[in-house]
């Protein structure tokens, strides 16, 4: 079978209407990691695997007291909302659960009770927070705020965190998290509340509030089921999609979950595209993180199920990019697992059959789809980091004006762009498992051999495209300027050669391997020989190393948040302060800049590994500074920290 016969299978029988149906009962559900919300979403998830044909499905469950470890990642707890409300006198200003997201998580239970409502200010927080409930009037100040009233004695505090938003949908409320465990409560509000509530500060009025927590201690839940892989392989490929998340999290990410769920259907039907006898392909729904980390952790460390050796995350798998604003993005693995699998996803989404044409001849459909750097924000990050290491790719939609807030509805998931995710996913992992098809396996490899030629070929001048704007100075790696083109030229030609050899996992003949290993070479060279000649700021560049090797010191997957509190106060506040700023680009500036510490490389290096895995600039003394961290958190040794 060719690919792309496979990919118009996968798609004739994708039945979006049931995939939508899905999301509508997932959406139903207030997902908290450790929930009776998540639970009965849990429950239903594997009723509708079960139903779809998949073997051994099971819902495992794991502690949820805050106090066990996978690696650095920590179970969440438990925590069952019920109801809270504000009233001003006769009036209800909120009500829970008939407005989404407007508490916020892990709030403690307040009895009902009458209290003043006062403005936060930061010179007056103690002597006016005790027994009230605080309002602060700019939502980026919510984590401080928080911070400071638990000790001063508050009740609650309430605050809007989409407050700078431009693009905000109409009553659209955000999300806020207290820590778990808070002693506080806390509140999301709409424009119209938080303008309600300042005018009752500056009034001296009181409100009643109360806020109901379910005191039942639940589990975490996460869903497995599996297409058994053939005797002669013994390998298995991993789908996943994680659970959890607010009512109604639509997008993200019961678009996700249903995708997955509509892959088993198409992927179970007798002879249909899944009838391959090459890898098992296992299903996994869970909270994001967390349950990941626990099945891995306790499952697949435990020899209880088979590491995977390709996995493909699915998390926000159905925006109307119309209403939302961020086109389908496959996002690969990191440069240091290099894999065909990028290369087969792009290939199976080019192949998606097209609703309309240019006279007839050329395939012209208004969707679009990007290709993207590993950032590492999902459950794709761990799959892909130690011990499992495996090949990851990530398919979602970014940006998103609706994300993680309370107009993530089912009205604003597409059915078409859902049907469309859910089928590069669903053709990536059946081309996998029927790598015994000469056909399929020959389109793989060529598939893998276009990927590694245009990486290469998109090294030349004026292919390279403009990345953020950077301040000029020694002190800056720009992995996409003239001056880092042989460097990022290296970089990509021997992450190209290794995604050549992957092939051989897919069926694909050593001859074939090494013919295609020396094209590429060839394709590097003639590429070299246009890039312009190194310039003094170059070559001051690209000199410097020598210093002392960085190690790894920490466990397990690479977890932000645990490097977080683990780091100095000093270097915790930079580190926040950094990702309030630029959130997505010094997330991704972070990971990568942990990926790149392999006990092989000083900090010169790993700062330009970094760099041009990530296609980012390091501006601004941000890796020195990063690194630093973690040394002092005790996570790097070597090299010295600052």
């Amino acid at each position: 079978m060719r690919l792309s016969t496979l990919v118009n299978s996968v798609h004739d029988v994708f039945e979006p209407d049931l995939a939508m149906a899905d999301v509508a009962t997932v959406s139903e559900h207030d997902r908290y990691q450790a929930s009776a919300g998540i639970a009965a979403a849990a429950a239903y998830v594997a009723e509708r695997a079960a139903a779809a044909g998949l073997a051994d499905v099971r819902m495992l469950s794991f502690p949820a007291d805050g106090t066990q470890r996978w690696w650095t990642y920590r179970s969440p707890l438990s925590w069952t909302p019920v109801r809270a409300s504000i009233a001003l006198g006769d009036a209800a200003l909120l009500r829970y659960p008939e407005q989404p997201y407007t508490l916020a998580a892990y709030s403690a239970p307040v009895p009902r009770r009458r209290i003043p409502v006062v403005r936060w200010s930061k010179a007056q927080a103690c002597s006016l927070a005790r027994g009230a409930l605080v309002v602060a009037d700019d939502g980026t100040e919510f984590g401080a705020v928080a911070g400071a009233l638990g000790p001063a004695g508050a009740v609650a505090v309430a605050a809007d965190p989409l407050a700078r938003r431009t693009d905000r949908l109409p009553g659209q409320t955000g999300r806020l998290e207290l820590p778990p465990g808070s002693r506080l409560a806390g509140f999301s509000l709409a424009p119209g509340l938080l303008k309600a509530l300042l005018d009752a500060a500056d009034r001296g009025d009181h409100v009643t509030v109360e806020v109901a927590v379910d005191q039942v201690r639940r589990a975490m839940p996460v869903v497995t089921g599996c297409l058994p892989c053939s005797v002669e392989s013994g390998e298995e490929v991993l789908l996943t999609a994680h659970l959890c998340h607010p009512r109604p999290g639509a997008n993200d990410n019961a678009s996700g979950v249903a995708a997955l769920l509509g892959a088993a259907r198409v992927l179970t039907r007798k002879d249909g595209p899944g009838a391959g006898r090459g890898p098992g392909i296992r299903f996994l729904w869970g909270p994001e993180f967390t349950g990941v980390a626990a099945y891995l952790h306790d499952v697949v460390m435990a020899g209880a199920a088979r590491p995977p050796v390709l996995a493909v995350n699915v998390d926000m798998a159905g925006q109307d990019v119309a209403s939302c604003g961020g086109p389908l993005v496959i996002e690969r693995g990191p440069d240091d697992i290099p894999s065909f699998l990028p290369a087969l996803a792009e290939r199976c989404a080019g192949l998606l059959p097209a609703r309309r044409s240019y006279s007839g001849a050329v395939p012209c459909d208004p969707w679009t789809w990007r290709a993207v750097p590993f950032a590492g924000a999902s459950d794709h990050a761990l799959l892909a980091d130690d011990p499992v290491r495996s090949a990851v790719i990530a398919l979602g939609h970014w940006p998103d004006r609706a994300n993680h807030s309370s107009a993530d509805t089912p009205e604003l998931v597409d059915p078409a762009e859902l049907r469309r995710t859910a089928v590069i996913a669903c053709a990536t992992a059946a081309a996998v498992r029927g790598r015994a098809d000469s056909e399929l396996s020959g389109d793989i490899a060529e598939a893998a051999l276009s990927w590694a030629a245009a990486r290469i070929l998109a090294v030349l001048p004026g292919q390279r495209p403009a990345g953020p704007a950077v301040a000029a100075g020694l002190d800056t790696i720009d992995p996409l300027a003239d001056d880092s083109a042989r460097r990022l030229l290296k970089h990509r030609s021997a992450v190209s050669r290794e995604v050549t050899r992957s092939v051989s996992a897919a069926g694909v003949g050593p001859e074939w391997v090494r013919s295609a290993q020396a094209w590429v070479a060839s394709v590097a060279e003639v590429v070299a020989d246009r890039l312009p000649p190194v310039t003094p700021a170059g070559a001051r560049e690209a000199s410097g190393a020598g210093g002392a090797v960085l190690e790894r010191r920490w466990t397990g997957p690479a977890n932000l948040r645990a490097l977080m509190a683990a780091a100095r106060p000093e270097d915790r506040d930079w580190l926040a302060s950094q990702l309030a700023a630029d959130r997505g680009g010094n997330y991704t500036r972070a990971t990568a800049l942990m990926r790149a510490v392999n006990g092989g490389r000083d900090r010169h290096e790993v700062t330009w590994w970094a760099a041009l895995s990530s296609e980012l600039p390091m501006t601004g003394g941000f890796a020195r500074r990063f690194l630093g961290v973690l040394g002092a958190a005790g996570w790097t040794s070597g090299g010295g920290c600052e």
